[in-house]
């Protein structure tokens, strides 16, 4: 598998992306997808419907335990998937519960970890930013490699902008101090041209961390529409109002191969765009998303004759 170095390219894809499809098969190549513990029990084989050593990503959100997380874990890497947990420092009730995820989760297989602040407005316990738990030290000590952290392209409705570049200035000096990789996980979006901004806006103030552009999987456009007013997307609840005719047209479904068509030409025109990965949040379902993910990264789509969007070979 590949590897990210600080302050190197981003890593290999399978084959140079000389063409449109060939960069969009790239960029999806080593996708990731996010599940939660009740979601996992509901799948019967992660190796039946994800490439071996896939990433799949195990949420904690406020009113989880660390003891649905990490049997998930451990599920993951026995059946040759790359778990990567959700460690939200918001959550943590007590330097014992940080310690009992972070140790546990290694002990299962863990050796990457997903650091964020959490979705709770106020501390459950002594942790309120994923830079309290990266500064702790912890993570070193435990023998993580990798480590992901979260990124905002429309801002946060809990965190001021002035503070988030403070932050993103901060995990970058800790990832060049540690010597442990960070990579930057976006919150999904539907809008190809904020994300891109974004990124070159970050990467002029000075990120060099590579990045996991998150899109929603294909699901309802009424679903889509709940999760982003749930999460706080407001911009791109606009986004979905403004294009909701083109939706429609799908029968009230939407998948992101406009939004994904938009990254790899970004990648194709700027070779030091940071995103080289996608990140999936299946609210149409874990196996129809990580179906349709595995068909992208393989190249079974046909791309639309004006280049806009594509459909999946069946």
């Amino acid at each position: 598998m590949t590897s990210f170095r600080l302050a190197t390219a981003p890593a290999a894809s399978p084959a140079p992306a000389t063409d449109l499809a060939t960069a969009i098969a790239a960029l999806c190549h080593e996708f990731s997808i996010e599940v939660t513990p009740k979601q996992a029990a509901k799948v019967e084989s992660f190796a039946a419907l994800l490439p071996p050593g896939t990433r799949v990503f195990v949420t904690f959100v406020p009113g989880e335990t660390v003891d649905a997380v990490l049997p998930v874990v451990d599920r993951l890497a026995r059946e040759g998937m790359r778990p990567v947990p959700h460690i939200a420092a918001r959550n943590l009730i007590a330097e014992a519960t940080f310690q009992h995820l972070v140790r546990g989760a290694h002990a299962c297989g863990a050796r990457e970890a997903l650091v964020i602040a959490g979705g709770a407005r106020k501390p459950a316990g002594p942790y309120a930013s994923s830079l309290d738990l990266l500064e702790s030290g912890l993570f070193e000590e435990v023998g993580y490699l990798r480590l992901h952290v979260a990124g905002h392209p429309e801002g946060s409705p809990d965190i001021p902008a002035p503070e988030l570049e403070r932050a993103l200035a901060a995990k970058n000096a800790w990832s060049a101090r540690t010597g442990i990789p960070l990579e930057i996980t976006t919150q999904f979006s539907f809008d190809g041209a904020r994300l891109r901004a974004w990124e070159r806006e970050i990467r002029a103030a000075g990120n060099r961390l590579p990045i996991r552009a998150g899109l929603a999987g294909p699901a309802s456009v009424a679903s889509l529409v709940k999760y982003a007013r749930m999460c706080g997307v407001s911009a791109s609840i606009g986004f979905l109002q403004r294009a909701g005719g083109r939706f429609l047209q799908l029968v009230g479904q939407a998948a992101p191969d406009g939004l994904i068509v938009a990254l790899a030409r970004a990648g194709m025109e700027d070779p030091d765009c940071r995103i080289h990965r996608l990140h999936f949040y299946p609210f149409g379902g874990f196996a129809r998303t990580a179906a349709w993910a595995g068909a992208v990264a393989e190249g079974r789509f046909t791309l639309f004759a004006d280049e806009s969007g594509f459909a999946i070979e069946s």
